[in-house]
């Protein structure tokens, strides 16, 4: 051995201290540069979709062109968040204080789809809106989810909006991290559409926003016999607690398109997953930061909110359409809320409106089924 590696080994062993914090030093600076790296990543690939962008419409295979919709007959919507297809009764969710963040395996997301739909088509509802349906998601084992809604809703014709296209890959939580999202809305109708339009809501101009949706809302025209349209709007808001500008940008985006058809003479339905507290009357608390109460004060004339149109007794009668997802679901404690639902127009007439709560067996969230007539 020559003279000078043995001098540098006594020196090592003289000074071990120094020659581990020179190792832990170097580990410190790369786990910071791929640190730094993952974060300019993220924030650089971050994106929104643009706004008012035309949806394709798509027919699927049993799909009856025959079919027109008129101001003579009963008709039947229904509304569910399916939760991606991971959200069976004991499952929670890392972002709402759980565990997970996928679902528990790649049959449990075929088995929970399966369970929602039966529910659905077991109404043989006119019109669905679905909300959290992954096309291509690392959190649902990369199943094509809308692929095999359509399998099962043969008879529908239909529109679908990214609420999220190819986010940036979550790297976290770091021992199964969340992943890229490919997600969105979708609207079924048994009735021809004839457009389909997606809107791009405001959200938070905080940091906060690359881990929210890219939320939107969908609006598909069904054209009528007599000429004029039924109007669907598929919302998906913000869960964004008390940011008052937010949720303010959100409603008043909504509302105003909303009016805006109905000042055309059309009829409308606006429903699905709004992540207020619908049951809550303003300025009044609830259970949880994130469920604030609906403003129904901002909802514009000659709109209402569906359940209220049965009296407020009725409206306390109702079942909750969603739980917290802190912990897998127990009843009696777990808290719940009606976070979904559906606005109409008073052209509009509501026959019947249920929440159908099974014990959240597929989804945090279940069905909403409204019957209603269009009025001559």
């Amino acid at each position: 051995m020559k003279a000078k590696e043995k001098a540098m080994i006594k020196l090592n062993r003289r000074n071990p201290a120094k020659t581990v914090l020179k190792i832990l030093c170097i580990v410190l600076g790369i786990i910071l540069i791929a640190a730094a790296a993952y974060v300019a990543y993220f924030f650089l690939s971050y994106g929104r979709l643009s706004d008012n962008f035309e949806l394709s419409v798509r027919y699927n295979t049993d799909y009856d062109r025959n079919l027109s919709l008129s101001d003579k007959n009963t008709y039947s919507i229904m509304s569910n968040n399916v939760g991606f297809g991971a959200y069976s009764y004991d499952f929670d969710f890392f972002m709402d204080g759980g565990t997970h963040s996928w679902a528990f395996s790649k049959d449990a997301v075929f088995e929970n789809l399966n369970g929602a739909l039966k529910k659905l088509t077991a109404e043989d509802p006119d019109f669905i809106m679905l909300q959290e349906v992954d096309e291509d998601s690392t959190r649902s084992y990369h199943v094509n989810e809308l692929e095999f809604v359509n399998l099962i809703l043969k008879e529908y014709a239909y529109t679908y909006a990214y609420n999220y296209f190819k986010s940036s890959f979550i790297i976290y939580p770091f021992l199964h991290p969340h992943g890229t999202i490919t997600s969105g809305i979708a609207t079924y109708s048994k009735y021809g559409i004839e457009s389909g339009l997606r809107r791009s809501l405001p959200i938070s101009d905080s940091v906060s926003k690359v881990l929210d949706l890219d939320r939107c809302y969908s609006i598909s025209r069904v054209p009528m016999d007599n000429g004029k349209y039924l109007v669907l709007f598929n919302v998906h808001l913000s869960a964004y607690g008390s940011d008052d500008s937010v949720r303010q940008g959100q409603i008043g985006m909504l509302f105003g398109d909303m009016a805006e058809e109905y000042e055309a003479g059309n009829y409308v339905i606006c429903g699905g997953d709004f992540n207020h507290d619908l049951k809550l009357e303003e300025g009044e608390e609830g259970y949880s930061t994130w469920a604030c109460a609906f403003p129904r004060s901002s909802i514009p004339e000659h709109f209402s909110l569906a359940m209220d149109l049965f009296g407020e007794d009725y409206k306390h009668t109702l079942e909750m359409t969603c739980r917290d997802c802190d912990e897998p679901y127990a009843k009696g404690h777990t808290n719940e809320f009606i976070v979904d639902g559906f606005i109409v127009s008073d052209n509009v007439s509501v026959l019947s409106y249920e929440n159908l709560n099974s014990g959240y067996l597929y989804s945090d969230h279940e069905p909403v089924l409204m019957k209603f007539e269009l009025k001559h």
